[in-house]
C-alpha cells in the first residue's frame, strides 16, 4: 500500500465523507457498538461533531443540550459528559455544558463550570477524519489531541469512530501523532493498545 501525506489524506477524506452513502445507517450501527464500551462509565469526554466530517455521537448523550434527532438509537447513556473547549496556546479544556456556543471555526464549544481532566475521565471519544491501519488518528491538523493525550495510559482510554469504507487511511503517521486505544466502525471494534 502506498502511503500518502496527511495533507493529501485530509483532502481525500473531506471530499468523500459528506457523500458517504447510507451514512445515517452506518452511524447508528457505530453508536450501537459504542454503547457496549460506555457501560459502567460515569465520566466521559466526547466532542460536538462537525456533521460533515465526523461521526455524530450526540444521540447517545442523555443530557446533551444540543438538539439532535434520536430516532435511530435505542438507548441514551446517562454519564456525565464533557466536551472540548479550545483555549489559547492550542490547549483543550473539557467542560460539562449547560449550553453551547459556536467558536471562530464554526464548531460548537461548551459553556459550563464543571471541568474534568483527561486523567479523571474513564473514556475519551476523540474526533477524527480517519485512522490508519495501526490506529493513528488523522485530525484537522491543529495537534490539540496529540498534545493532551500524549501517554499510552491516556491513549488506552481513547475511542475513535469511523466508517469501514474509509478505513484504513494510508497516511504516514508522525512521532507526535495520537494512537488510539480502540476504533469503531459499523462493522467491528478494532483494538490497537490492548
Amino acid at each position: 500500500m502506498n502511503l500518502i501525506s496527511k495533507k493529501e489524506a485530509r483532502e481525500i477524506l473531506k471530499k468523500n465523507l459528506p457523500k458517504l452513502p447510507e451514512r445515517e445507517d452506518h452511524e447508528a450501527a457505530i453508536l450501537k457498538r459504542l454503547y457496549s464500551l460506555l457501560q459502567g462509565k460515569s465520566r466521559i469526554i466526547t466532542y460536538a461533531p462537525d456533521l460533515l466530517y465526523e461521526v455524530d455521537v450526540l444521540p447517545v448523550i442523555e443530557s446533551c443540550p444540543l438538539p439532535r434527532p434520536t430516532g435511530f438509537i435505542e438507548a441514551r447513556h446517562s454519564a456525565k459528559w464533557y466536551f472540548p473547549r479550545m483555549e489559547e496556546g492550542k490547549k483543550l479544556r473539557f467542560l460539562r455544558p449547560y449550553t453551547f456556543e459556536k467558536n471562530s471555526l464554526g464548531l460548537f464549544e461548551p459553556v459550563g463550570d464543571e471541568e474534568i481532566s483527561v486523567e479523571e475521565a474513564e473514556l475519551i471519544l476523540v474526533p477524527a477524519l480517519g485512522f490508519n491501519e495501526k490506529g493513528f488518528r488523522l485530525g484537522r491538523g491543529g495537534g490539540y489531541y496529540d498534545r493532551i493525550l500524549n501517554s499510552e495510559t491516556l491513549q488506552k482510554k481513547t475511542v475513535g469512530l469511523s466508517f469501514s469504507k474509509l478505513f484504513p487511511v494510508p497516511f504516514l503517521a508522525e512521532t507526535h501523532d495520537l494512537k488510539i486505544g480502540k476504533m469503531i466502525t459499523e462493522i467491528q471494534i478494532h483494538s490497537f493498545l490492548d
